[in-house]
């Protein structure tokens, strides 16, 4: 797979004073599956694109979105690399992240007929003692808030309404969004079909509460179909049969056995065949791809189980989930033994607390006038 293709580039238009990005990928902060877009490439094509001469900027974008620090910073990029006009064009989706090009103060942001665009609220993965998520929950919450602001800037909705939006991963479609505010004109000359590749549909599907049946899988990420002669057509394609076929009796397919397929039709089992090889590389991959230091035998038993790579990935969320809960569970376990050693920590009976003060008070007492003697005369 030629994945060269989804990287952000750069090209000039011919007057020589407007410059093209694409974000037709995810957006992260590396490159782990090799196709996502990075804010290291982002400022080298705006700065190449600035180097030479280009005063407009469009920026054409397919994405489902990812990580948000690094859509906030190429963001930032693009406000602050001195571009007289930004021209934001989303292209088929534009979700999660990728929506915070739609905020940039002062850009055109226009949508093609058929996309979507998706707001909803930051997630994250957290482990840790009670206080380190609690400050990751404020964290979040506190990003939300940003975000209520910059979507109602753009939008001139209230942030309250957006707030709602967000809570419920709302999908607007293209004339949706430009209803709302968030686009402010649906280009409908050339109708397009929101589309990512399989790695970020299973993403997507694993992370987002709905995906919209409009999204679809990118043709050019799909395996090709080999070359076949009529005699050996391909699985899913036409079942238009030629004359000299029609003499031969039909066979329903739940009926047809391997030897059988072997015997009459055996391109089309080397079909089948090295399509299922290749989807098990890909799904073995995937898994150790999402798999993190520690789990590696979470993903064994996935690759031996037969497990898809989101059914891992929703596997390996759960399990960090559990890890976190059991090392909590575990650290009150350690500590209960505490409470039952002596002059441990004090509690908040107040009627103990003035019992052990009179009590105090009597032996104190006792050793004085032990020490005082006859004389009433001493150290006390």
């Amino acid at each position: 797979m030629n994945k060269e293709r989804y990287l952000i580039r750069f090209s000039m238009k011919a007057e020589g004073d407007e410059a093209e990005v694409m974000i037709y990928s995810a957006i992260d902060s590396e490159k782990w599956w090799g196709d996502e877009t990075t804010p290291a490439d982002f400022d080298k094509a705006l700065k190449e694109a600035r180097k030479n001469g280009a005063t407009k900027l469009n920026v054409r974008i397919n994405s489902p979105g990812g990580d948000v620090y690094s859509a906030v910073a190429m963001r930032s990029m693009i406000i602050n690399a001195g571009f007289e006009s930004v021209r934001v064009m989303i292209e088929g989706l534009c979700a999660s992240a990728a929506t915070l090009f739609a905020t940039i103060p002062d850009a055109s942001v226009v949508i093609a007929e058929g996309s979507e665009f998706m707001i909803h609220n930051p997630m994250t993965i957290a482990w840790g003692n009670a206080a380190e998520l609690e400050k990751t929950v404020d964290h979040l919450h506190k990003l939300e808030s940003q975000f209520h602001g910059m979507y109602a800037a753009k939008t001139g909705q209230t942030e309250d309404q957006i707030k709602e939006w967000m809570d419920a991963e709302t999908w607007f479609t293209a004339k949706e969004a430009c209803d709302y505010g968030f686009c402010d004109e649906m280009l409908s000359a050339e109708p397009v079909a929101a589309c990512v590749s399989t790695h970020e549909m299973a993403v997507m599907c694993g992370i987002y509460k709905a995906v919209p049946k409009g999204i679809t899988i990118r043709q050019d990420d799909k395996p090709a179909a080999k070359e076949v002669s009529h005699e050996a057509p391909v699985a899913g394609a036409s079942t238009e049969i030629n004359q000299h076929e029609e003499e031969n009796p039909t066979m329903d397919i739940k009926d047809i056995n391997v030897d059988q397929l072997r015997a009459e039709n055996p391109a089309l089992l080397e079909q089948i065949q090295q399509a299922a090889i290749a989807a098990e590389r890909q799904r073995q991959e995937d898994i150790d791809a999402l798999t993190d230091p520690g789990y590696e035998e979470l993903a064994a038993k996935a690759k031996a189980d037969g497990t898809s790579a989101m059914d891992f990935h929703k596997q390996l969320i759960a399990a960090k989930k559990q890890k976190g809960t059991d090392f909590l569970n575990n650290r009150k376990k350690e500590t209960a033994p505490a409470k039952d050693v002596a002059g441990g920590a004090p509690t908040d009976d107040k009627q103990t607390e003035q019992a052990e003060i009179e009590a105090n008070a009597k032996e104190i007492a006792a050793y004085a006038a032990a020490y005082a003697g006859n004389d009433n005369e001493g150290m006390f």
